[in-house]
């Protein structure tokens, strides 16, 4: 390729919000060779949450970018996945987390939200990423461009990156009027249960004993759990609360009874699970962003990036994984020759390759949701046999394989290739 006769130029790069997003997309654009600055306005780096989980299509870049074996010093890899309904009864053998046709080469895996930062983290050193903490960005200047910061601090750059998740400042300032993400009415409970105390005769002995991801049905929402740190069973609630409950900003002690309020009926194993000794309930809303038209700059150099473009529900646990597709997309382009005055060919590229797979990954997310809400009913029934059927494998399969890496590389080169197709064409080549 003709590119490949040139020096590869090294870029300034500045990422705002130093969260999963901001983490993965420096990691992978210093690996590609390029200075990275991350501002992050907390005084301290802590990751909201407990569990989650990642699917191949994130692991596979973790391996990538070489902090892999670092994460799976505190993860589990679950052995078994079940869907059930709300009354216990299992109707498949998913998802597929121990599938060796999706898992062979890049593992599922759980882990505790502090700890995935800590591995992220770790990586950052060898490749000379600059943190600042406790700086809060003011301003953008998308034309420079450059971040001014509220102590009056000016920097530039050669692109900047939004990653300052679903409450983005930057997504209101690249709109220019501010857009805050919306309550449609859903909440997450979480519940953190100990497992030291749950022995054979507990009826939820099975969860303990093996690493698995376990998925509840029932009218008005779902349930999953999965095992953290190896000695605490994470169990989460999604339920359609509906308008007019109280906006809950980030996680809150809640209530166990309102926990169990909400699943009365259900499988007895869950009732068990919140009566162990030592159990922590906290309850927040989970918002929704307005999808952005663009996420790119008119002067195309700067894009936003994870939750402040697409932000997306936990129902498909994809929404650290298209933070680091985003990552992976940006690291397999700007790993390649990209010339100074092609930054925003490069941007654009990205947001061409993401955005369609970002959005579509979103709506099916949705889909999911309701389609785990469902009351009993013809319309349940008619899932159900999907489940024992097997229906899902090729979503799952869909979702799993994707190479982010690689098709940020094939897009940059499809790129190139039309252009210098153009260029010959118009010479008269």
């Amino acid at each position: 390729m003709a590119s490949e006769c040139y020096t590869r130029p090294v870029f300034s790069v500045l990422v705002v919000g130093c969260g999963l997003s901001g983490l993965a997309s420096a990691l992978a654009l210093a690996q590609a060779g390029h200075h990275v600055t991350v501002f992050e306005r907390s005084a301290e780096l802590q990751e909201i949450g407990a569990g989650i989980q990642l699917a191949p299509n994130a692991t596979r870049l973790l391996q990538h970018w070489g902090v892999l074996e670092e994460v799976l010093k505190y993860a589990d890899r679950p052995e078994a996945g079940t869907f059930r309904s709300y009354r216990g009864d299992v109707l498949s053998q998913s998802p597929p987390v121990s599938d060796l046709r999706l898992v062979s080469k890049a593992p599922y895996i759980v882990i505790h939200r502090a700890d995935l930062l800590r591995a992220l983290l770790s990586g950052t050193g060898k490749h000379g990423i600059d943190i600042k903490l406790d700086s809060e960005v003011k301003e953008i200047d998308f034309n420079k461009p450059s971040l001014r910061l509220s102590t009056g601090e000016v920097y530039e750059a050669d692109m900047i990156l939004g990653a300052d998740g679903e409450r983005s400042r930057c997504r209101g300032s690249l709109l220019d009027h501010p857009d805050p993400p919306y309550n449609p009415g859903d909440v997450v409970y979480r519940i953190s249960v100990p497992t030291k105390d749950i022995n054979k005769d507990h009826l939820a002995w099975d969860l303990k004993r093996r690493s698995s991801v376990n998925f509840w049905m029932g009218r008005g929402g779902h349930v999953v759990s999965y095992l953290i740190q190896h000695d605490m069973l994470n169990i989460v609630l999604i339920y359609a609360e509906g308008s007019g409950g109280k906006t809950i900003y980030g996680p809150q002690r809640a209530d166990i009874e309102e926990f169990r309020s909400k699943i009365s009926g259900w499988d007895s194993v869950l009732h068990e699970l919140i009566n162990v000794e030592g159990s922590v309930c906290t309850k927040w809303t989970l918002f929704q962003i307005h999808e952005p038209v663009e996420w790119c700059h008119e002067t195309g150099r700067f894009v936003l990036i994870g939750d402040a473009a697409h932000a997306i529900l936990p129902c498909l646990a994809q929404g650290a994984a298209q933070a680091f597709e985003d990552a992976g997309v940006l690291g397999g382009i700007f790993s390649q020759s990209v010339g100074h005055d092609q930054i925003p060919d490069a941007l654009r590229v990205f947001e061409e390759v993401r955005k369609p797979r970002a959005l579509k990954v979103r709506h099916r997310t949705l889909d999911q949701k309701a389609m785990f809400a469902l009351a009993d009913g013809p319309a349940q029934e008619e899932r159900d046999a999907k489940f024992r059927a097997g229906a899902d494998f090729e979503l799952f399969k869909w979702l799993w394989e994707y190479d982010a890496a690689e098709s940020g590389r094939e897009a940059w080169e499809r790129f190139i290739a039309t252009h210098d197709n153009r260029v010959k064409t118009h010479n008269g080549i």
